[in-house]
């Protein structure tokens, strides 16, 4: 993938994200005014704060793998030559994309179980909810995508 489009999909990412979250403090913020000042707690907040989340936690995911910051244990190769090393890091990696594609591929009957069901306080249905797991998991994919890429132009010379 070009350098400058992931770039680009990287910041439209982190700004989806910074959006959301800001948004999810205003809803706070504006539910506590609402509740304790005017003492009529706003219906929709909850719903809304949900649907938020699940989206910031599925781009988190990517953000977090794009950036390799996410969390991983690598006790057993710490100890292993570096070509060694290589294919374990390229297993782990391959795993990863096979974990995301069985995970954005079966997310897709739950949005099917979701359709036509409707969310109680806002005119939305159950799959605007839903179609976040099979987004970030397009997502991670193509950033762990990348990083085989990457992974196998780094490849030791001792084999």
């Amino acid at each position: 993938m070009n350098g400058a489009v992931l770039r680009a999909l990287d910041r439209t990412v982190e700004f989806l994200l910074l959006a959301l979250l800001a948004g999810l403090v205003l809803i706070g913020g504006l539910q506590i005014v609402w509740r304790f000042v005017l003492d009529s707690p706003l219906a929709w907040v909850l719903e809304v704060s949900v649907i938020g989340m699940v989206w910031a936690t599925m781009l988190s995911g990517y953000v977090g793998v794009r950036r390799n910051t996410h969390l991983s244990a690598d006790f057993l190769g710490l100890a292993m030559r570096p070509s060694a090393r290589w294919w374990l890091d390229l297993l782990n990696v391959g795993l990863c994309v096979v974990f995301l594609a069985v995970y954005g591929w079966t997310s897709l009957d739950v949005i099917d179980a979701m359709d036509g069901i409707p969310f109680t306080s806002i005119p939305l249905e159950q799959p605007a909810l839903y179609w976040a797991l099979p987004a970030g998991a397009v997502l991670m994919a193509l950033a762990f995508g990348v990083r085989l890429f990457e992974h196998t132009r780094q490849r030791p010379k001792a084999f």
